[in-house]
């Protein structure tokens, strides 16, 4: 017979292997809907709040050091990081992450004390949870929030035009918490299936409504073609194999596209050995190619800005208009903490002297959304993809088109391009919006407003991309008021920590 410890410890890892399975690439998104009953039996099991703390913890540790396995490799490589100390700030990330959902466990527990029945609380204090993830600490880390799980499912993540992610991460972990509830309460009672009934009827009716969804955006008119230029520039090649990729390779690639006057061209985001702001060859170049297009070209580049005594970088977007001409410029908002700048720099003090190269970049600080004959479009840069309150605060200003370019080559073959490529997709279904996305080394795509990828390359290799696009006008609920399902979620899990916490005051009282 195994210990108490024993149970608790055994059931939460059988919850972080199948959360692990659930994610790209193992991709197997139907295990989310039971991955977190073991961990929930043992909430159910637990003598203390702490212990079900702990037991969230060790679910989340497992999970989040299998999924992000990566970043040891991106750190050795890319930031001179000695391997020692990579592990060990994949392990600190791990468990930053796994806190969330520990914190909804010891939560969950402490109300069950008053009664167990607010094991039905769970998906709320989750929910609640993933709110925080997503805007706290370090301007918040939205890497694989449950409901990317179902991503594949497009009839069930359209209801993410209302709700967001959060929505379908609501459903998910509900339906996680009402087989637990059956499981504790017994199948012999009619009374212990009314959760589940209600979880599947919600279900139900997100189905019907991404049904019905998915008929009026499906094969919608896109008269415009847009051809993106994967080139797939290494940070390991020859400085002079880099500055051909960068300028003559883009040509030479534009010269093989299958329709000879595409709409839009847009490059992705790379390592730059040309500045186009300085270097009036490149700039040149760049401008001969907006000139094959019909509205024009989006590139990635780095911008430098000087002022007395204080000289700035950017990671930015340039807008080139049909004539080769500058339209507008976008700088990059959300920076990657320790890769492109260092937060917090009195706490990270250290963090200059274990990396070989952390980014000095500055934030931008204006959502440009770029008018170019007549068109609303905008960029967002690599990382800033996996915000949601980013891309809809785009939508919400008037962009009819978002473009997403960006740089995956740091993670080579690992499941972080897939994973990222993932989250990217909501974003479309969130705001009905096509999303071009331009990849270094892959995965570039056009994606649908209903998240389905109509063309799309590989990974790791040059490749042109070439497929249709609209730009949309239309605000969807989302876009008009956000997160506002989360928020509830939140509110709800306050009041009920509030109740229980009241009454189990007067029952110590007593």
């Amino acid at each position: 017979m195994l210990s108490y410890r024993s149970q608790l410890i055994l059931l939460s890892a059988f919850s972080g292997i199948a959360g692990f399975a659930s994610f790209p690439r193992l991709d197997q998104g139907y295990l989310a809907w039971v991955a977190l009953v073991p961990l929930l039996l043992a909430v159910a099991k637990a003598r203390r709040a702490r212990d079900a703390f702990l037991a969230g913890l060790t679910a989340g540790v497992l999970q989040w050091a299998a999924l992000l396995v990566w970043i040891p490799r991106v750190l050795v490589l890319y930031g001179g990081v000695p391997a020692a100390v990579a592990w060990l700030m994949l392990l600190l990330l791990a468990v930053y992450m796994a806190l969330f959902g520990a914190t909804a466990c010891a939560l969950t527990r402490y109300c069950m004390k008053c009664d167990t029945r607010w094991l039905m609380l769970f998906p709320w204090a989750w929910v609640s949870l993933e709110l925080m993830r997503t805007y706290c600490i370090l301007d918040g880390f939205p890497w694989l929030l449950v409901g990317y799980t179902q991503t594949s499912w497009l009839p069930l993540i359209q209801v993410a035009d209302l709700s967001g992610v959060f929505g379908v991460t609501f459903l998910v972990v509900w339906i996680n918490a009402a087989i637990a509830w059956l499981w504790i309460f017994g199948a012999r009672k009619a009374a212990a299936f009314g959760p589940l009934l209600l979880g599947l009827a919600l279900v139900a009716a997100c189905l019907a409504y991404g049904q019905a969804r998915l008929k009026q955006w499906h094969g919608g008119a896109a008269p415009y073609h847009a051809a993106i230029l994967q080139g797939n520039l290494a940070f390991e090649d020859p400085y002079a194999v880099l500055a051909w990729k960068f300028r003559d390779g883009y040509l030479k690639m534009a010269d093989a596209l299958p329709i000879s006057r595409p709409d839009l061209l847009v490059l992705p985001e790379t390592p730059a050995p040309c500045s186009y702001q300085h270097d009036s060859e490149y700039r040149s170049a760049m401008a001969a190619l907006a000139r094959r297009t019909a509205l024009g070209m989006v590139l990635s580049n780095i911008h430098h800005a000087d002022t007395p005594g204080n000289a700035r970088y950017f990671n930015s977007a340039y807008f080139l208009d049909a004539n080769g001409q500058e339209r507008a410029r976008y700088d990059k908002i959300r920076l990657v903490p320790f890769g492109e700048y260092v937060p917090w720099r009195s706490l990270f003090f250290f963090a200059d002297a274990i990396t070989q190269d952390v980014g000095a970049f500055h934030p931008g600080r204006s959502f440009e959304v770029v008018t170019i004959a007549g068109h609303p479009m905008s960029a967002i840069i690599c990382f800033e993809a996996i915000f949601p309150q980013l891309a809809r605060r785009f939508a919400r200003e008037g962009s009819g088109l978002l473009i997403n370019l960006t740089n995956d080559q740091w993670y080579g073959a690992s499941a972080a391009p897939y994973q990222h490529f993932q989250m990217v997709r909501w974003r479309a279904v969130e705001n009905r919006r096509y999303v071009i996305r331009a990849a270094n080394s892959g995965i570039s795509a056009i994606i649908e407003p209903t998240g389905d990828v109509q063309t799309s390359t590989g990974l790791r290799r040059a490749e042109v991309c070439v497929g249709k696009f609209s730009f949309l006008s239309s605000q969807t609920f989302y876009s008009r008021h956000g997160d506002w399902f989360a928020a509830l979620c939140a509110i709800i899990t306050a009041i009920a920590l509030g109740w229980c916490a009241r009454k189990r005051g007067r029952r110590g009282r007593v």
